[in-house]
């Protein structure tokens, strides 16, 4: 048996190198359900510092604006007038010497193309449905009020229509759930979601794909419960925390039936980057970007004292002309560049011309912390530490909202959660069934969706199932009726900010140093083993989405502080360090192996 070393770990503050490798990366497109493939290879942009006229006001100033171009008069000898230009989303007069001088049409939410305001969006979408729809191989819908046709037969693919709307996707990955029921291949489960094939390897779950008792349609499933590190048996589920003094989290930490009573929450940094063209130029003019802000901050404080208090700590102009159309494989890279090496956690904001997601138009896209919302994890691959929110010209009102809701752990109040991982004598029926459907909060009522439901001017809904879904919640796909979240929401986020500080201080300079088997790390987080300058450094890092006994080909995989074991004749395994204390483990010295280690994890048929 050996314990594979991982990569070597960038020295670079901010940005681990092994993270970064081609990888599926979760991202959320003003819905959730994109995530990318491959990272392109392209020449990293140049961050520009704010030029003077464009510079910003420190967090403590009373005005966040930019100051505005100056208006000047044309130069002597230069001639008034002589061609329209888009400037910083305006259409300006330029003189004969090739000076913006004047705006010629203040173009608002508008995009501005060759000189020219683009017209209003037509009355409610041109007839496009919020949600779009595929009509034939051409993908239709509403981007921000404005009516879209993708061909994707065009761009080699097919129209499938999603809990999101429609995508262009190619054509072997599209499936028919009525024609394609969930089957086990090996112990593989193959799933139609949302008209695409999904395989799930159960094995990395400790489980096998079956049909459990009681379930019509086959599943990943366990022999038992995972054992958790810290002794957890409870089938609902433990906390994971100790009573202690209330922070800022969340959670109850004092269990005096009060969440997050009598502490001050710092405020919760923006950092913007505006996309710019070769000229210098950006779809936003400052006062719009200021307006995007405002409204970003009043959708966040609450009168209960759970909202989020938010800050624009900076705005960087970055000169990257080529993502001012952006699509998930070049948001991978995207996210690499804004990332920084920023000592206090922060959300990288960036503010585009256009955001594609499988060749569709979106208003925007996220990333979910650690490939999890609403409590579920949604993605199996490692995922970035810190991600991105980005939102294209044409947008909605509350869509930067939205996004920055995903980036803090929520899901959408639509569409269905991942297939369950099913212990065969796992009693839940404790576990409230809120959170097992839907996105997973007790108190954001059941949502069909607004393809099953229609909302009209009052925002009043009407559902074909009769459910009564919340037309008003942000996370909701009703843009023209979006004010806020529920309380179970605000709560979430919370506790979605507490973690990503704490991961976002092991993430720069030198991490956090840990020890195998010990707690020193966030929750979430793992102790591994990283090459560095020649030797091994033990470092905390995100957890994996296997557990303790799946199989795996790295410890970057694993979770719950396992590490990857490898065994000279049989899949390498999931497997946890142990002291004669560790629960549910009988805890073993095995050759080849620098620490003992929980031998029932490696599943060896003689135990």
């Amino acid at each position: 048996m050996n314990e594979p070393s991982e990569p070597p770990r960038s020295r670079a503050p901010g940005v681990w190198a092994w993270l970064w490798r081609p990888a599926l990366v979760l991202l959320v497109a003003g819905a959730l359900g994109y995530w990318m493939l491959t990272l392109p290879t392209r020449p990293r942009p140049e961050l520009e510092a704010p030029p003077a006229e464009a510079s910003h006001p420190s967090p403590a100033a009373p005005e966040r604006s930019w100051q505005p171009r100056p208006r000047v008069e044309p130069a002597p000898g230069c001639a008034p007038r002589a061609e329209r230009r888009c400037v910083d989303g305006d259409a300006w007069w330029v003189d004969g010497c090739g000076v913006a001088y004047e705006v010629a049409q203040d173009c608002g939410s508008r995009l501005c193309r060759d000189g020219e305001c683009e017209p209003p969006p037509p009355r409610d979408c041109g007839g496009e449905p919020i949600l779009g729809r595929c009509d034939g191989e051409l993908a239709r819908g509403c981007e921000g009020g404005y009516p879209f046709a993708i061909d994707c037969a065009a761009l080699g693919r097919r129209c499938v229509t999603t809990d999101e709307g429609p995508v262009c996707r190619p054509a072997e990955e599209v499936c028919d759930p009525l024609l394609e029921p969930a089957r086990c291949e090996d112990d593989t489960l193959v799933t139609c979601t949302n008209g695409q094939r999904m395989r799930t390897d159960c094995r990395a779950h400790a489980a096998i794909c079956g049909r459990p008792p009681g379930r019509s349609a086959p599943t990943c499933v366990q022999r038992s419960p995972p054992v958790r590190l810290d002794g957890c048996d409870d089938p609902c589920g433990c906390p994971e925390h100790e009573r202690g003094d209330e922070i800022c989290n969340g959670i109850d930490d004092d269990e005096d039936g009060f969440i997050d009573e009598g502490v001050e929450c710092p405020p919760l940094d923006l950092v913007v980057f505006v996309i710019v063209d070769a000229d210098g130029s950006s779809p936003y003019e400052p006062q719009e970007i200021d307006a995007e802000i405002d409204r970003l901050a009043r959708s966040f404080a609450r009168s209960d004292d759970y909202g989020l208090e938010l800050r624009v700590a900076e705005v960087v102009r970055l000169a990257a002309p080529e993502w001012l159309e952006i699509d998930g494989a070049e948001l991978g890279a995207l996210v690499r560049q804004v990332e920084g090496s920023r000592e206090e956690l922060f959300v990288p904001v960036v503010l585009t011309e256009r955001v594609l997601v499988d060749g569709v138009p979106r208003p925007g896209l996220s990333t979910v912390p650690n490939g999890e919302c609403g409590g579920q994890r949604r993605v199996p691959e490692p995922q970035p530490p810190l991600g991105v929110v980005a939102m294209a010209k044409h947008h909605w009102d509350t869509t930067l909202a939205h996004e920055l809701g995903h980036f803090l752990g929520l899901c959408h109040t639509h569409g269905d959660q991942p297939a369950p991982i099913v212990a065969v004598d796992d009693d839940r029926s404790c576990a409230p069934e809120c959170t097992l459907e839907g996105d997973g909060v007790c108190d954001t009522p059941p949502d069909p969706g607004p393809g099953p439901c229609l909302v009209d001017l009052q925002c009043q809904v009407a559902c074909r199932d009769g459910a009564t879904p919340d037309p008003t919640n942000i996370m909701g796909y009703y843009p023209q009726c979006r004010v806020g979240f529920s309380e179970q929401q605000a709560l979430l986020m919370r506790q979605t900010v507490a973690k990503r500080r704490a991961w976002h201080r092991c993430v720069g300079g030198d991490g956090c140093p840990c020890t195998m088997g010990g707690n020193e790390c966030p929750p979430q987080m793992s102790c591994r083993r990283f090459v560095s300058d020649g030797g091994t450094v033990l470092r905390c890092a995100l957890d994996g989405p296997a557990v303790p006994g799946g199989v795996c080909t790295g410890s970057l995989e694993c979770s719950q502080g396992a590490v990857c074991i490898g065994q000279p004749d049989a899949e390498s395994r999931c497997v946890r360090p142990c002291d004669d204390q560790t629960p549910g483990c009988r805890c073993v010295e095995v050759e080849g192996v620098s620490h003992p280690i929980c031998i029932g994890d490696l599943r060896r048929d003689d135990e």
